[in-house]
């Protein structure tokens, strides 16, 4: 057992044997965290008939990794909780947002990891709030969970053993956690068990594939679509030749990954959106991904080349048969676009997934019209809003009204239609003054 380094202090409380166990096997001393230290864990023992878990609390993540990892390999999470993903995040996003990790492992007799939860303290002007790591980059939020969770913790456990983890979290006002699904992996997802739910104000639209490309598309789409899929696929090859390119090497993937942003980034302007990649860190984020070796296989980079042009770009995720459709762009300025480039790089995209053995094709959070054409699977996504203390139940009234708010405005359709177009009008009055100017 690792004994405390200097300036670690121990656990006033009786050690118990299943602790003792734990830190002979896992090598994580029973002590409370050191201001000088931040490398620290702090645990707390789940008493009968709550189940037997020994849960610890860590601001860091590298001392975690490998346990992390084993976890995604083995149980069940998606790709938005990877530690290569949230890793990533924090380095470049968390810590200019003034996010300090709260990470929660529970840990079995063994020293086998049953959960992680990848928690994170926000810190706000009056109040500071417990949310994921990972922020508006993760379409879907939770924990990691092992095989073995669902029998170990209950539904009926789950709400006892959080106010638990509640009480050994450093002091926070309130807990703000978005877009959560229902299920993690093949497991019912254990936040589903707590009340302060609230529906997301958009949902997650997936499609499950075939074995093959050919038969899915059959199916999908209607001869009217297949007879203007095809038109417009003439007219991009009367351009130049039409390919559809992964990148490989860095170099590649950072050149179509600056393609995208650029195409992107027109993109926003015209619709009024603000810039993603003008963001502190976001940028740094998906180029670091897009080349981090902890992250092989889990990003995948490509574009759509209409001769010499990069007509579209992508950077999707591949995580345990499931491809995420999370980035994509299209020139804009380019004699391609009027032929549907964004529209033929989907395609070339589900077919890639059908062809490397994925099964479901993912197109993430938000309710867009075009999903309907080749999604038949919705995922709700729930959001849970508790307040802590006296701070928290202050800002708990503003802050539901604004999800409430935004989810009212989002699911009803001539309210978005117009607050999109007056959006977007506002931007090319922007536009047009800079221009003038």
């Amino acid at each position: 057992m690792r004994t405390p380094v200097q300036g670690e202090a121990a656990v006033t409380s009786p050690v118990t044997q299943l602790t003792s166990k734990f830190q002979d096997i896992a090598g994580f001393p029973a002590f409370q965290p050191s201001e000088k230290r931040r490398n620290t864990a702090k645990f707390g023992k789940v008493e009968a008939p709550k189940p037997q878990v020994l849960v610890s609390v860590h601001e860091e993540l590298e001392p975690l990794k490998a346990v992390w990892q084993a976890l995604e390999r083995s149980g069940d999470c998606t790709a938005f909780q990877t530690f290569a993903w949230v890793s990533a995040w924090q380095r470049h996003i968390g810590t200019k947002q003034g996010v300090t990790p709260a990470i929660v492992v529970g840990w079995d007799s063994e020293g086998s990891a049953l959960f992680i939860m990848p928690l994170g303290l926000e810190s706000g002007l009056l109040c500071n709030k417990l949310v994921w790591l990972g922020g508006d980059l993760c379409d879907y939020q939770g924990p990691l969970l092992s095989k073995a969770f669902s029998r170990t913790v209950s539904a009926a456990q789950f709400p006892a053993l959080w106010a638990d983890i509640r009480e050994i979290l450093p002091t926070h006002h309130m807990v703000a956690l978005s877009r959560m699904a229902e299920r993690v992996g093949d497991q019912a997802n254990p936040f589903m068990t707590l009340d302060g739910l609230r529906r997301h104000a958009s949902s997650a639209h997936m499609t499950r594939l075939k074995g093959d490309w050919a038969s899915y598309y059959a199916e999908k789409r209607s001869s009217g679509s297949k007879k203007r899929d095809k038109q417009k696929r003439r007219k991009l090859e009367e351009l130049g030749d039409v390919a559809f390119v992964t990148a490989q090497t860095d170099e590649e993937k950072l050149r179509t990954l600056d393609a995208l942003m650029a195409q992107k980034s027109v993109s926003f302007a015209r619709m009024g959106i603000s810039n993603l990649f003008d963001r502190p860190g976001y940028r740094d984020f998906y180029r670091d991904l897009a080349t981090d070796p902890d992250a092989n296989g889990l990003i995948h980079v490509g574009h759509l080349a209409v001769g010499d042009t990069i007509a579209a770009a992508n950077w999707g995720v591949s995580f345990g048969g499931r491809y995420c459709y999370v980035l994509a762009s299209y020139d804009e300025g380019a004699e391609a676009s009027r032929f549907g480039p964004g529209m033929a790089q989907l395609m070339e995209l589900m077919a890639h997934a059908a062809g490397t053995g994925h099964t479901e094709f993912d197109f993430t959070i938000g309710d867009e019209t075009y999903k309907d054409q080749w999604c038949e699977v919705e995922i709700p996504l729930f959001d849970l809003v508790e307040p802590n203390n006296l701070i928290g139940w202050m800002e708990l009234g503003p802050r539901i009204a604004y999800l409430q708010a935004k989810r009212f405005i989002k699911q009803t359709p001539v309210l978005w239609h117009w607050f999109t177009r007056l959006r977007a009008a506002k931007a090319g009055l922007s536009i047009a003054r800079f221009h003038r100017a």
